[in-house]
């Protein structure tokens, strides 16, 4: 497995006003599983084609182990792909499809058949060798598409394309785990594409948020979650994503609207947006606190025999959720009692600080 490295790279489609991609920096270690986490036209498929070789880059170099492969197609590439829907030869049983990729390029039918019972063993596809894939139920019909893509060891790269958009959802969860777990044991380069935050966290060791045609941040699901770079992947990132407030640093403080939120220090007057996530903050009746006024809330579960679940309130004419037990009812004035170390203030989009690290 290689490492994948992409430096300045940009493409635009003929025809098009402006850059579908630009400036993508991104490095993948050999052996991480890596996730590209984005909407809708975000960018994150022209990416993916310009992996694989079915589009090559406008600018930029994109290599393969050191190797600048930009302008090889892609069956010089050695990149196999998982799409969203499994594709299987109809006529053929497991076997046969796990072992057709390296029959294609001269192997031995021992020596194949071999490989392809070590990599249906991985993918416990054992006890269906013998059965024609496309017959299979829909989650072992891509565990075999999955096997397909590993059973070559010369491969550099592996793409996973939405590869749980057909699996029922109660059964996402296995798929996803069986994929990382040969992941683990092959040791193979992977790339995760999915708009769903829950499939990358629980995916990749690193994630790579994809916006309008850049990468906004790439970093470990922690990081991303307590340390978002940018506005975008603080809203993003999250169910409910952070409360991300309009403020003013005035004379050494946080103000929202007509309220004193935290001490701000070394940041220097002037707008500013304020962040922090649900379950870093709480609306209690009897604190002390800026004032805000309860609009509703929405069960999640119990906790200890009380209701938990999202409050949402107004703060100085702007929306606050926190993740907490409902002990407050619409109309309540209360206060907004939130760890000052944990809010992150963002400036252009960009997060310039943290408030702990301004006091320090």
């Amino acid at each position: 497995m290689a490492e994948i490295r992409l430096d300045d790279v940009a493409h635009r489609y003929p025809g098009a006003a402006a850059d579908t991609l630009s400036g993508v920096n991104l490095v993948i270690p050999a052996g991480e599983a890596h996730a590209l986490l984005g909407g809708s036209g975000a960018g994150k498929t022209t990416l993916v084609n310009l992996l694989s070789g079915l589009q090559p880059p406008s600018a930029g170099t994109l290599s393969f182990d050191g190797v600048d492969v930009g302008s090889l197609p892609p069956r010089d590439r050695r990149v196999a792909q998982v799409f969203q829907f499994p594709v299987l030869y109809q006529s053929m049983t497991v076997a046969e499809v796990l072992a057709f990729p390296l029959r294609n390029r001269g192997w031995k039918r021992a020596a194949a058949r071999e490989r392809a019972r070590d990599i249906a063993g991985r993918l416990d596809l054992t006890r269906w060798l013998d059965a024609r894939a496309a017959a299979l139920p829909l989650f072992q019909q891509q565990l075999v598409g999955i096997g397909r893509a590993l059973v070559r060891p010369d491969i550099a790269l592996v793409l996973l394309d939405e590869p749980l958009t057909a699996v029922e959802p109660a059964t996402k969860w296995q798929l996803r785990r069986a994929i990382r777990d040969v992941q683990r044991e092959l040791g193979a380069t992977m790339v995760y594409v999915t708009h769903d935050q829950t499939e990358a966290m629980t995916f990749a060791d690193r994630i790579s948020v994809v916006h309008d045609g850049r990468i906004l941040q790439t970093d470990t699901p922690e990081a991303l979650y307590n340390r978002p770079a940018h506005e975008h992947v603080a809203h993003f990132i999250g169910s409910p994503g952070m409360n991300l407030l309009q403020a003013t640093v005035a004379g050494g403080t946080f103000r929202v609207g007509d309220q004193t939120v935290a001490a701000a220090r070394d940041l220097g007057d002037g707008p500013c947006t304020l962040g922090f996530r649900p379950e870093w903050a709480a609306l209690d009746r009897d604190g002390a606190g800026p004032v805000a006024t309860v609009r509703g809330a929405r069960v999640l579960g119990v906790e200890a025999h009380r209701p938990v679940g999202i409050v949402t309130a107004d703060l100085g004419g702007q929306t606050v959720r926190t993740r907490q037990i409902i002990d407050v009812e619409p109309g309540d004035r209360v206060a907004l009692r939130v760890d000052p170390a944990r809010l992150v203030a963002f400036r252009d989009g960009v997060r310039v600080a943290t408030v702990e690290a301004a006091r320090a």
